[in-house]
């Protein structure tokens, strides 16, 4: 279940949600052969979809379950996400649950929550063709977008205050 911590920002119903799309996404990938179709790289940004193999995925769903670890947790991390991969597990639970919510004829309403778990929207640019390369850009620069490219979804942000999860950091020298 989704911590109370979250209640003044999100009812039981988004809560419930996030907890329900957090199992939905697990018992998908877990009952998929081939991971290439779960719902999880279903929901990633669709740019990068040739370079999801079975192990990048395996790690992404490592991210996922630390994401939602870190939800039920009575007194959440500061700053609650780690990395960019972090940040789009998120993402892709706040998804799946407004589409849970819709189906239920609940308004998916996730911006307070939004607003204290992620630092900042930067991953939404991966979502959008028409930005493509924005963080190797001069406005990037200006703006502080980071660690947007493929290889670096799993390096820790610079505040982060808990460790990628083992089984999802790649120790770029071995």
């Amino acid at each position: 279940m989704i911590a109370e911590y979250w209640f003044e920002e999100l009812p039981v119903s988004h809560r419930e949600a996030l907890h329900s799309s957090l199992c939905i996404l697990t018992d998908d990938f877990l009952g998929e052969s081939d991971h290439i179709d779960s719902l999880i790289a279903y929901f990633l940004p669709s740019k990068y979809s040739l370079l999801y193999t079975e192990l990048f995925l395996k790690r992404f769903f490592a991210t996922l379950l630390t994401v939602g670890y870190k939800l039920a947790q009575s007194d959440p991390p500061v700053p609650l996400l780690s990395c960019t991969a972090e940040e789009l597990a998120l993402h892709i639970l706040i998804e799946e649950a407004s589409e849970l919510l819709e189906q239920d004829g609940v308004k998916p309403q996730f911006g307070m929550f939004e607003e204290e778990a992620f630092q900042d929207a930067d991953f939404e640019y991966l979502y959008d063709m028409r930005l493509d390369g924005v963080e190797d850009s001069e406005i990037g620069a200006e703006m502080g977008i980071g660690l947007l490219h493929f290889d670096e979804w799993f390096e820790p942000f610079l505040n982060a205050s808990t460790t990628i999860h083992p089984y999802s950091w790649e120790d770029k020298e071995s």
